[in-house]
């Protein structure tokens, strides 16, 4: 409910701008406040998660999702004169319980799974992240056509309330390890995993991972205009197969983790992955565009979940919280940078060596990880670890 809540008010943030606004340019500023907060509040929350335990952490931050949420509801509702700035408030306050929020949901899988079971309860948590993703701009849709924006608004309030209700009663087993200033418990956390290197490098995939992310949001609505000529509504399908191809990806992850070798999966995945956004620059039939597009995003959708399974199985608990926030600052600004990247290109060159850019960019990023990954080359099972 909290991901399909948090969603809507993200999509929320860029159709309001543009319906009400008429303004691309503040859709884009509201995007950005939405996911730009993690840069700067993802160190803060990382800390405060290992300190203060995960469900505490989370339980405050969702009430910044409802801040949010009701500064928009108060533009929908009154159109002040001052709509435009608060709802931009509005639109930073999203983007800082996403920084607090996210992390510590994933930490916090440590205390609801066994250690044997942590990995498949990571992935399945994963799927439901891309179930959220996918299913949030649908009943936003249906809401707004029911109910107008204010409908949006108020359902998105009472799903967040109704999410934070049902986990006040759930477990909450932390043990403060240490409390030292930021710094210091950042510099603790960059000595440990100096000492697994396998977690910097399964960080390091999830960078080239998520370059797939902000190009698919920003250049796939033009491939589908310009490139394959589809209409409005065959453009919304065409988008629409990365939602379902990504909790494709997420099923597939649950059935493959104990049958193939999870390292050379990550890299041969992440290799097709930018093989695949270099062929929908390439393509101009609209079944063959498809097919790769479903192909490259369900990949992409083995590997996250791979990736962030990974980084439970060996992160230990005493970390885990700032680990997370890695995670999470790398799943918003790579794909945000990306997405500006892309762009760029698309606009200064051609929407097609935009793609060409990125999958170029993917295949060079995982090369490198296959002949420096030594400690991930070793990864090839979700077998115990004890340290977790």
């Amino acid at each position: 409910m909290a991901f399909v809540a948090g969603h809507m008010v993200n999509y929320s943030a860029i159709m309001y701008s543009l319906e009400m606004f008429d303004s691309p340019l503040l859709a884009g500023l509201a995007y950005g406040l939405c996911f730009g907060p993690p840069v700067l509040f993802g160190w803060l929350a990382g800390a405060y998660i290992d300190r203060y335990s995960a469900k505490k952490v989370l339980l405050i931050a969702q009430n910044f999702f409802i801040v949010g949420a009701l500064g928009m509801l108060y533009v929908m509702m009154l159109k002040p004169e001052a709509s435009i700035m608060i709802f931009l408030i509005s639109s930073f306050f999203i983007g800082v319980g996403w920084a607090f929020v996210a992390p510590s949901r994933l930490a916090a899988m440590g205390q609801y799974a066994a250690v044997d079971k942590l990995a498949q309860s990571t992935i399945t948590f994963n799927l439901l992240v891309m179930v959220g993703f996918g299913l949030a701009p649908i009943v936003l849709t249906q809401i707004q056509a029911a109910f107008d924006w204010k409908g949006v608004a108020i359902v998105s309030i009472c799903m967040f309330i109704l999410s934070s209700l049902l986990l006040i009663n759930a477990p909450n087993s932390h043990k403060r390890v240490s409390h030292e200033n930021l710094r210091a418990e950042w510099a603790g956390c960059f000595n440990v995993l100096k000492t697994i290197p396998v977690i910097p490098q399964l960080l390091f995939a999830a960078i080239v991972g998520y370059l797939m992310m902000g190009p698919m949001q920003v250049i796939l609505p033009q491939v589908a205009e310009q490139q394959l000529g589809l209409n409005t509504i065959e453009k919304g399908q065409y988008l629409g197969l990365i939602a379902f191809s990504l909790i494709l990806g997420g099923i597939a992850a649950m059935k493959l983790k104990v049958i193939i070798p999870i390292r050379k999966s990550i890299l041969v995945m992440l290799f097709f992955c930018g093989i695949s956004m270099g062929l929908i620059g390439f393509i101009e039939i609209v079944w063959l565009s498809c097919l790769v597009l479903i192909i490259g995003t369900t990949l992409a959708g083995i590997v996250v979940s791979f990736i962030v399974a990974g980084l439970q199985h060996y992160t230990p608990v005493e970390i885990r919280g700032r680990v997370m926030s890695i995670y999470t600052i790398i799943s918003q600004v790579i794909s945000a940078m990306a997405g500006v990247l892309a762009g760029a290109v698309a606009q200064g060159i051609s929407v097609p060596a935009s793609l060409y850019m990125i999958g170029a960019l993917f295949v060079v990023f995982t090369i490198i990880l296959a002949i420096k990954g030594h400690s991930l080359r070793a990864f090839n099972r979700f077998t115990i670890n004890t340290s977790t």
